[in-house]
């Protein structure tokens, strides 16, 4: 027991040098077998039991890094797949767990921030209007449906935005400096901007555009927006309108200088000569009953164009409409010698139609077959059933088909899309001697528009005109938004 005291008081001193200066315990065994309180084979086999220990927790560790290693790759190459099951230790089971919560945190997250830029996406491509996203360089880094389809960009869904797009310059696409300018001037001064462009084909159409720059560029690049309205319908409505209200007062202007001109004839070097008094109050009748028509008309298609998305409900008998027709223009056939046939079969159905338009509509047509006939010539009006309505038409199912036929000069095919036009003339000279209006046409293709129906001309120079007019039966089926 004596032996022990110096080994246990030396073991005492060099445990304590052996904790201050961090000496290994197989450390200590050495240092004690130099001091020869403990035998060379008991320092021995102590050591070789001390590292085959530390050996055992060392490469256990080391798995378990392994194993931590296999994780985080499988994490990497497959994010969205099932993790391996791995056996580890306690402390890296629970480092596993925690890796795990983690991976299924960011998989969500990440998911969550894909179905948000899907949704932003499809709202993009649901624009009707052409969008463009260009960098600083102003090239093209995306765009949405309607501008691919503007522009005919690769429409490949297969293929990455980025690469469909092909990085393409803005001046490639649209080659008019004013939308040029204009973004050089949103992207250098940062504030938004307009501009208005024309694309030259394959049909000219005019737009406008706005240009909004963002305040930092996206991580895609993204430094400008582009949205672009196309204007072309606008702006044609709008040279229609200006051209219509030219057109009316030129119309008006003509008769009513007549008027104003031979009654201050009449007042003034006529005053005494009853000759003239009678000539020139009949040409006063005449231009005021010309403007009076005018007028009348101008009312008319008005009218229409007011109801013109309204669909008429009730059902008409045509047979009944027409002949109402023909008998008011018995005596203007008379005085040009025009003989009128109807050829109406009475069991054909009633149509669902607006019996005042559909006169007017009946009435336009003979009265130009009846003018445009010649002397002594001769106007079939017809009718049939067909079975189904032209396929322009929106209505589906039987249609009736009226058709009024002269033999007149008939009219080159060069002019016949242009002829329901307002105000238009094949000869101007010879409609307003007749005393037309140029808006008997235009009238009957704005009633067919309101009645979902359709006109159709046929002529042929030296034969003669037909014009037919189709018109929804009772029985056919209205269009689903009418529905």
């Amino acid at each position: 027991m004596s032996e022990l005291k110096p080994i246990s008081a030396s073991f005492r001193r060099l445990l304590v040098w052996t904790v201050g200066l961090n000496i290994p315990g197989w450390g200590v065994i050495i240092l004690l077998g130099l001091l020869e309180h403990l035998e060379w084979t008991t320092v021995g086999l102590s050591c070789a039991a001390i590292f085959v220990l530390m050996a055992v927790l060392v490469f256990s560790r080391l798995a378990d890094f392994d194993k931590l290693i296999i994780y985080a790759e499988n994490m990497i190459a497959s994010p969205n797949a099932a993790p391996p099951v791995l056996e580890a230790s306690a402390t890296a089971g629970r480092l596993l767990t925690s890796l795990s919560a983690l991976r299924t945190m960011w998989t969500d997250q990440r998911n969550e921030v894909a179905a948000i830029a899907k949704s932003l996406q499809e709202i993009i491509d649901s624009l009707p209007d052409p969008l463009l996203l260009v960098d600083t360089d102003r090239r093209l880094i995306g765009a949405n449906a309607a501008a691919e389809n503007l522009f005919e960009i690769n429409q490949d869904l297969s293929v990455p935005s980025d690469t469909r797009h092909g990085n393409l310059d803005l001046a490639r696409l649209i080659r008019d400096p004013r939308i040029l300018d204009a973004a050089d001037k949103a992207l250098g001064d940062g504030n938004k901007t307009s501009a208005q462009f024309s694309l030259p084909s394959p049909v000219e159409r005019t737009f406008s555009a706005l240009l909004a720059p963002l305040p930092e560029p996206a991580l895609d690049g993204t430094a400008l927006i582009i949205v672009m309205h196309d204007l072309t319908e606008r702006l044609k409505m709008d040279r229609m309108r200006a051209d219509f209200v030219a057109n009316a007062s030129h119309e008006l202007r003509t008769p009513l200088a007549s008027v104003l001109g031979f009654t201050e004839t009449l007042l003034g070097p006529a005053k005494n000569d009853l000759a003239a008094y009678e000539e020139f109050l009949d040409i006063i009748l005449k231009q005021a009953n010309r403007m009076n028509r005018l007028i009348d008309d101008l009312l008319s298609l008005s009218r229409i164009e007011l109801r013109e998305h309204t669909r008429p409900t009730e059902s008409v008998n045509l047979e009944v409409v027409l002949r109402n027709a023909i008998e008011l223009l018995e005596g203007q056939a008379n005085e040009s010698g025009a003989q009128i046939t109807l050829d109406f079969s009475p069991s054909l159905p009633p149509a669902i139609a607006d019996p005042n338009e559909i006169s007017q509509v009946f009435h336009n047509l003979i009265t130009n077959a009846i003018k445009y006939g010649g002397e002594g010539g001769r106007v079939d009006v017809t009718s049939t059933l067909s079975q189904s309505c032209p396929p322009d038409m929106p209505v589906k199912g039987p249609c009736l088909k009226v058709s009024v036929r002269d033999e007149g000069d008939g009219i080159s095919k060069e002019f016949l899309p242009r002829l329901t036009e307002r105000f238009y003339r094949v000869d101007t000279a010879r409609s307003r001697s007749l005393g037309g209006t140029g808006l008997g046409l235009a009238i009957v293709k704005h009633i067919m528009s309101r009645h979902r129906g359709a006109l159709q001309i046929d002529s042929e120079v030296g034969i003669g005109s037909t014009f037919s007019v189709y018109i929804p039966a009772a029985t056919a089926r209205p269009p689903p938004q009418e529905q």
